[in-house]
């Protein structure tokens, strides 16, 4: 019975514990000591590392050819060089925990900095020359650089920083972190997974527009309908109710009509922008695509500056949009809703539709962003301007339909 358990545990691989490992809660102690030695290792030979490894293999082949001596203790101060440099190493990442926000949003083409905190949870020994890294999708298009920590004391932790610069829209997935160290000697780059599953939500990026290419305001579109708020402008007097904040209260008209009256302020409603963008092109190729991220960028553009100037901006594509909101809350869905939104394909000539839930409100100014793919009646219908995307940065128009 004992011989079949472990014949068993001997024939699991170490993926499968590795699983196990991964899917348990929370642990500390000696938990935290058996998950780091069931995480799986990586050794690589660095260049110094390969050519130790090859004087050490020749001078092993004259000892034992020649028996002499010398050669034969120089062998052994190589081989135990060896040994020292994998017992330190091992040593340096073992019981070593790393934190780090669990989703991140990054403009493509800016660099970012990523806050990695390693904590050390070994009671003798400090942890010296740890490197941190992303274990990214393949194309994720995102160039990272490591984060390096000089020394991490024992039972504390340090903060270091890993630099990220994406060069492509959309959601990148992390597996998790790997932990490397080169210490001490340089010889072996030892590293070790560490999972922590991360989603990198990778934004449009933003071009500076200028004021002159701003779309001009259509007339009749920048009523502003009175509300009563928290405004500057006065609106009216009525009876105060339950509630109401003391400070709004009109005393000289309450000591008149011996009666709490409070006063009311207006407030204008906020001006309104709905920018459509239909995500469809007739062909992908290089081109149209490199277009298609233009107008991704333009759109972004266009959405933070119109909420700077205080306007409700709203986004409608073919595949959902964003009600007309203002604030940075309002601008983030948006820049949510470009990351993640699809290049879809529809025929030459085909009349371009957007998602059902049309956004349909009163005094709405309608910009319509579009490439030079789309044809002229693919265009909405419903939009009071288009801005026109070509080639390069250079080449964006606008025409007024």
């Amino acid at each position: 019975m004992r011989s079949s358990r472990s014949s068993s545990s001997e024939r699991r691989s170490p993926s499968e514990s590795v699983s196990v490992s991964i899917e348990q809660p929370p642990i500390d102690g000696r938990a935290l000591h058996r998950l780091s030695r069931a995480l799986p290792r990586r050794l690589r030979f660095t260049r110094d590392g390969k050519l130790l490894f090859f004087v050490t293999l020749g001078i092993g082949f004259g000892a034992v050819n020649s028996g002499n001596n010398l050669l034969y203790l120089v062998l052994g101060v190589l081989l135990s060089l060896i040994m020292v440099s994998g017992v330190l190493s091992e040593l340096t990442l073992r019981r070593l925990t790393v934190i780090r926000d669990p989703e991140r949003h990054l403009e493509c083409g800016q660099p970012a900095l990523v806050a990695l905190e390693i904590q050390n949870h070994k009671r003798r020994f400090a942890s010296l020359s740890v490197e941190a890294s992303e274990l990214l999708e393949d194309g994720s298009g995102i160039v990272q650089r490591r984060a390096f920590v000089l020394k991490v004391p024992v039972e504390d932790r340090v903060v270091g920083h890993l630099r990220l610069q994406p060069e492509r829209r959309g959601v990148h997935r992390s597996a998790g972190l790997q932990l490397t160290t080169r210490f001490p000697f340089g010889l072996f780059e030892k590293s070790r997974v560490v999972p922590l599953p991360c989603r990198y939500t990778v934004t449009p990026q933003m071009r500076a527009l200028e004021a002159t290419n701003l779309p001009a305001r259509v007339a009749g579109h920048e009523e502003e309908i009175a509300r009563v708020g928290q405004g500057d402008e006065f609106y009216a007097l009525r009876d105060a109710l339950v509630g109401d904040d003391a400070r709004a209260i009109a005393w000289k008209v309450t000591a008149r009509r011996d009666k709490l009256i409070v006063r009311e302020q207006q407030r204008p409603a906020t001006r309104r922008v709905l920018l459509l963008f239909p995500n469809a092109l007739p062909e992908h190729t290089p081109a149209t695509r490199a277009r298609f991220e233009m107008a991704c960028s333009e759109v972004a553009s266009l959405a933070r500056i119109y909420v700077e100037e205080g306007y409700a901006v709203g986004l409608l594509t073919s595949d959902g949009g964003v009600p007309p909101d203002s604030g940075p809350e309002a601008l983030a869905r948006i820049l949510n809703l470009l990351a993640e939104l699809p290049i879809r394909t529809a025929a030459a000539g085909t009349r371009l539709q957007f998602a059902e839930e049309v956004i349909a409100v009163s005094a709405t100014d309608r910009v319509a962003v579009v490439t030079i793919d789309q044809q002229r009646a693919a265009y909405p219908i419903d939009a009071d301007r288009v801005r026109l995307v070509a080639g390069d940065d250079s080449d964006s128009v606008e025409t007024v339909s």
